[in-house]
This record gives structure tokens, sequence and C-alpha cells, in this order.
């Protein structure tokens, strides 16, 4: 994968696992508020660790060209991404026609879709932000 199909795996797979645990969006978090948030989470994220699949992120990024800025994973959300309006409507419930759990599975590289999953949890528990209740959310 180069550098662009990695951060838009790393955006879809976020964004779709923050559906499957409940959250409904739109993504209205200025960068300054959810970058060390994402770092923390993303850092402490065992499947982060395969280069051949994930970025390594930290606050501003570098020089080396190995490391990103968190907020360069959105500007990967294509037009034809199910999670295009990510910033703007609620988020896709069904990307692709698919649950949120069919689509980390078939659609997104690196991890389970319980550990993407794991990555939306412990992202909104460094924000701050409650973690919803799927059940109530979604249904």
């Amino acid at each position: 994968m180069d550098k662009q199909q990695k951060l838009r795996n790393t955006a879809e797979g976020l964004l779709a696992g923050l559906i499957a645990i409940g959250f409904q969006g739109p993504w209205r978090w200025s960068h300054h508020r959810w970058e060390e948030a994402f770092c923390q989470a993303w850092g402490a994220w065992e499947p982060a660790k395969d280069p051949q699949v994930f970025r390594t992120f930290s606050m501003g990024g570098s020089a080396n060209g190995r490391t990103s800025q968190a907020r360069e994973i959105f500007s990967a959300v294509k037009r034809t991404s199910p999670f295009a309006e990510y910033n703007r409507e609620p988020l896709n419930r069904a990307p692709r026609g698919l649950t949120p759990e069919d689509y980390l599975a078939t659609c997104v590289e690196g991890a389970t879709p319980q550990e993407w999953m794991d990555l939306a949890r412990a992202f909104l528990q460094e924000m701050g932000e409650p973690i919803p209740d799927r059940h109530v959310t979604l249904s």
C-alpha cells in the first residue's frame, strides 16, 4: 500500500469502527481537539504497528516521510467513499450496503472488525466523549 491507501484505510476503518459502536456523527471536532486523542489511541492499538498497512502518526508529523499528522487521514477520504460526507452529515450506517462490521471485515485491511471497534472506543475515551449505546443509536 502507498501512503494515500494507508491513510484512506485508516480513515475508513476508524469511521466504520465508530459507526459499529454506535457513534452517529457528523465528525465536528477541529483537528486541534481530536488529533492528540487519536495519536494516544493509535499508539496503544496493537495493529497499528504493522508498517505494511498503517502509517505512524505523531503530532506535527515528521520530515522522514514515514510519519504523518493525524489530520492527513481525512484528506484521503474520496468522493467515492461511503464516508465522503463524514464532517457534514451523520455517518453512513450502511456503507456500500453492508453492516459496519461487514464493511470492516471486507473493505478495510489490517485489523479485525473488533479491533477497529476497540480503536474507536479508545479514541472516544481519549476524547472524553461517552461511548454510545449501540442498541439505542442504531436501532
